[in-house]
């Protein structure tokens, strides 16, 4: 480890984004510390180099007992429960992770504040509009997973004035990608192609969403985890493109060469989708130069292929 070498503490890092994170972290030369309950994550996928421990983010003194060793100089706060029907199922229990959860951090760092705090949103926080939405749009989540995250942010926001630490928003829009472990369209739709089947089911087919790669959005938030003293607090992270799930489909059917059958079914639809969701990631590219580098198709094709 290096002289130069930041101590940084990822929650949620053997996810799905967060394990690639980490393996970016690591690959730089910094000390990296995984906090993760593997509900979701793998051991598997965390860098040999990465240290983790078994805690789970609403355990405020697991959390207690674990950070004064770290003494992270920067956090990344990744844990969440995310996919929107199980969240729509079990409202409390998203509150208690995504909310309870981020409070139990955030006490038990006051211990010991970290110089930067970066936390994991969404674009679930906005308004339902079409077009690409920019950070300066007023929030207004319409569905509970939206209403915690942007009470997460207020918590992480409120926190870092009062312990004068640098705070950074990261509001993701569509993650897509390898070491995803929860049914979202993109994944339902590979899983039954790759049984051999030429047919699929969904539900609606005409919501428009941002597709980025998972390593693509762990590059933007190294990059935002490297900001000194930022000017802007909130950043979105999605690729400037929408696609309905229609054209995932047609993405799909190019990838593999052959005509895909679409049959739409009922329990599949929900009862709230948005049309639209959409970034403008301007501010990101400005302040970090970060842009995506794998396009949807090469993801579908990654994931369509791989044995």
């Amino acid at each position: 480890m290096s002289s130069t070498s930041r101590r940084i503490l990822v929650t949620g890092g053997a996810g799905f984004v967060g394990s690639h994170l980490v393996e970016l972290f690591v690959e730089a030369g910094d000390h990296v510390v995984v906090v993760d309950n593997l509900s979701r994550g793998r051991r598997a996928w965390l860098h040999a180099r990465a240290e983790l421990h078994e805690v789970d983010v609403r355990d405020g003194a697991g959390l207690r007992r674990v950070l004064p060793e770290i003494g992270p100089d920067v956090v990344v706060h990744l844990a969440a429960m995310h996919f929107i029907p199980a969240v729509d199922d079990a409202p409390g229990l998203a509150r208690d992770i995504n909310v309870g959860g981020t409070r139990a951090l955030l006490e038990a760092l006051t211990l010991q504040p970290p110089r930067l705090l970066v936390f994991a949103s969404t674009a679930a926080v906005y308004p339902d509009r079409g077009g690409p939405i920019g950070e300066r749009c007023p929030p207004d989540p319409i569905d509970v997973y939206g209403e915690t995250k942007l009470e997460g942010e207020r918590l992480v926001t409120w926190w870092a004035k009062e312990f004068n630490v640098s705070p950074i928003i990261a509001r993701m829009f569509n993650v897509i990608g390898k070491r995803e472990t929860n049914p979202h369209v993109i994944p339902e739709i590979v899983s039954q192609l790759r049984t051999g089947s030429r047919s699929v089911r969904v539900g609606n087919l005409t919501p428009r969403r941002d597709y980025t790669d998972a390593r693509d959005v762990a590059e933007a938030i190294r990059r935002l985890a490297a900001v000194d003293s930022p000017s802007h607090a909130t950043f979105n992270v999605g690729s400037g493109h929408s696609v309905s799930v229609a054209e995932v489909v047609q993405a799909c059917e190019d990838v593999l060469g052959y005509p895909i059958e679409v049959e739409v079914e009922r329990r599949r639809l929900r009862k709230q989708d948005r049309a639209e969701l959409c970034a403008d990631a301007t501010l990101l590219h400005e302040r970090t130069g970060w842009q995506p580098t794998w396009s949807l198709k090469e993801t579908l094709a990654e994931l369509l292929v791989e044995r």
